[in-house]
């Protein structure tokens, strides 16, 4: 049996699996693509407060923390298809829930289940690990990160138009995308995954050791926890400009897609610049103006209120983000053993999920100074933190905080890598 599906894969062709896995990949960022610039205005229809909604986007990264590593498992002891099919299944339902909600428990439902089905993702590139020679795995990955970015393109320009007849509009259409996910799934993709995972699952040790044992390694630690602060600024961002351009400029959710539009633009059109530059100044440096260009983005959104200051931030900001998680995944290829790369690769999206976490209730406590009765004893204070709450500066302000708190960590931490290494220094390409 084993060895007719094995030959099944050499019939079909390495490269037609990897350009089905593209596909899936495509239609799932489309999915999810298709549906961030509305849950804002959406959630606030069911008089969610801002408070709500922080948790709200919380809520689905909590849930995916927590199933993305256990569903990578299972793939391994049961199988890629099976468990892709599952959580692209969990998407279609999620954004059924959403599609027809009647309050706001129902939208918490749905972001609840689309991210305990989560991981679809990871088993999709584990059927490239899977049935992909090594030395054609950089073109399966580059395929499906394509079809990624490409998905986050085009996913805002659907919803721009589909969202004119309704919101809810857009979570059906994302329903039915998903659907066809599956199927392709289901009727397309064969089971990659030849030689099973007998051992018994211990979930507790997928969930918590190897975040635990990652930790407790030089250099991948710090790496870690930049990534860690990294998502935690994106995740306040991804919240926080949609009520900023809603509030100081009057724009609508039209102008919600066009910043998304525009940063999925900039980061296909200018992506060959990340091997270019990190070739001509080093990781180290790249990394240490990726934060320092965040901090200071930040800050001028924060201070400078002005629609065409926010749009060249935009483009800025667009552009550096093309770095950041490069950088640091190409660092921790570098500075970890080659037996512990899975491992540390999967706690680094952990890592980048739980800051997708905390970054939304940060965004929430934000909004305290909007509650009746906020003081803080100083009255020009508490004037100030309310005006900055009300306009969504404030936001703003924490963002250039940890940004400027990441970039003084990353000082030390390449520092002292530069200092460790300066006999026998090396940069690993992209």
């Amino acid at each position: 049996m084993l060895e007719s599906r094995a030959y099944f894969f050499r019939d079909m062709g390495s490269k037609r699996l990897i350009f089905i896995v593209g596909l899936i990949s495509f239609l799932n960022a489309l999915t999810l693509g298709a549906i961030i610039p509305v849950i804002y205005t959406y959630a606030s229809s069911f008089d969610l407060n801002d408070a709500s909604i922080g948790v709200l986007f919380a809520t689905f990264s909590l849930a995916q923390f927590f199933a993305t590593p256990v569903i990578g498992r299972l793939s391994d002891k049961y199988g890629r298809k099976p468990l892709l099919v599952i959580s692209l299944s969990g998407t279609f339902v999620a954004s059924l829930i959403q599609a027809f909600a009647t309050s706001g428990w129902m939208l918490f439902l749905g972001r609840f289940l689309d991210g305990i089905t989560g991981g679809n993702n990871s088993v999709a590139q584990a059927v490239i690990v899977d049935s992909v020679e090594e030395k054609d795995r950089p073109f399966g990955f580059a395929v499906f990160g394509a079809g990624f970015g490409l998905g986050f393109l085009v996913g805002p320009v659907i919803s721009l138009f589909i969202s004119k007849i309704g919101n809810s509009y857009v979570f059906s259409f994302s329903a039915l995308l998903a659907l066809v996910t599956t199927l392709i799934a289901l009727f397309v993709l064969p089971e990659t995954n030849l030689n099973r995972e007998t051992k018994p699952l211990n979930f507790v040790e997928v969930l918590f050791l190897e975040i635990f044992r990652a930790m407790k390694m030089p250099i991948i630690r710090d790496i870690l926890l930049i990534n860690f602060i990294t998502a935690l600024s994106t995740a306040i961002f991804q919240i926080a400009f949609q009520p900023y351009i809603t509030v100081n400029f009057g724009y609508g959710q039209d102008h919600i897609s066009y910043v998304l539009i525009l940063n999925g633009v900039i980061s296909i059109a200018f992506l060959g610049f990340v091997k270019r530059l990190s070739d001509k100044f080093g990781l180290n440096n790249l990394l240490r103006l990726t934060f320092l260009i965040r901090f200071l983005t930040f800050l001028v959104l924060a201070v400078i209120v002005n629609k065409l200051i926010f749009w060249i931030v935009m483009v800025v900001l667009g552009f550096i983000n093309l770095f950041s998680r490069p950088v640091i995944s190409t660092m921790i290829s570098n500075y970890s053993r080659k037996e512990d790369q899975g491992t540390v690769i999967g706690v680094a999206e952990s890592m980048f999920s739980l800051g997708l976490i905390i970054g939304p209730s940060l965004f929430s406590l934000t909004s305290l100074p909007k509650n009746s009765g906020f003081s803080l004893g100083s009255q020009t204070l508490t004037n100030l933190l309310i005006n900055s709450a009300n306009n969504y500066t404030l936001a703003f302000y924490l963002m250039a905080v940890i940004s400027l708190c990441a970039f003084v960590y990353v000082l030390r931490f390449t520092a002292i890598v530069e200092k460790m290494f300066s006999t026998h220094k090396k940069e690993i390409d992209f």
